[in-house]
């Protein structure tokens, strides 16, 4: 099985913030069957995790507002992956590799970070050493690592906290 997610971090909201603009309410770290967790970083940042769902555009959107969020997806089961910077509400880059297009596959939009063009000369020259692997498919991936701190494959020493959908927080507590 292959991961299967998509997460953003948050700099420069509070996360009881990013919690509201996303219609969450936090139900600590006990409870576990809820679709999506997170928690501060050591690296300061405001992480939330969902399986299984890309956020939109307009979720981000309203979610960098007043902030900063990287957003990345991943979905390993026919490799693709994408991770984006946002400021403020307006999209400043994104890096989306799709294999289903071609194993070489990598779309830039906007102005990645200064870390971006060293992490894909690195990846791409290793699939080209390789030739059977999909390494540019962590060139997204590694670029969120690079300045977040996170990644789905490396999860930080921290208890992240749970987090419902107040209409399901509701159904299953009865309040």
């Amino acid at each position: 099985m292959g991961a299967s997610l998509s997460w953003f971090a948050v700099r420069g909201k509070k996360p009881e913030a990013v919690l509201q603009d996303f219609g969450l309410k936090n139900v600590g770290k006990e409870y576990h069957k809820t679709p999506f967790c997170g928690g501060v970083l050591p690296s300061g940042w405001f992480l939330l995790i969902h399986g299984r769902h890309e956020f939109t555009n307009d979720e981000v959107h309203r979610l960098s507002s007043g902030g900063e969020v990287i957003a990345c997806f991943v979905e390993e089961h026919v490799m693709v992956s994408r991770a984006a910077g946002w400021r403020d509400g307006k999209q400043m880059w994104c890096v989306t590799h799709d294999a289903q297009e071609c194993d070489e596959h990598l779309d830039v939009e906007g102005e990645p970070p200064a870390g971006f063009a060293a992490i894909r000369d690195r990846l791409t020259k290793q699939q080209e050493e390789d030739g059977g692997a999909d390494f540019i498919f962590n060139i997204p991936v590694d670029l969120a690592r690079e300045i977040t701190g996170y990644s789905h494959e490396e999860r930080p020493e921290i208890a992240f906290d749970n987090f419902v959908k107040p209409t399901f927080f509701q159904r299953v507590f009865g309040r």
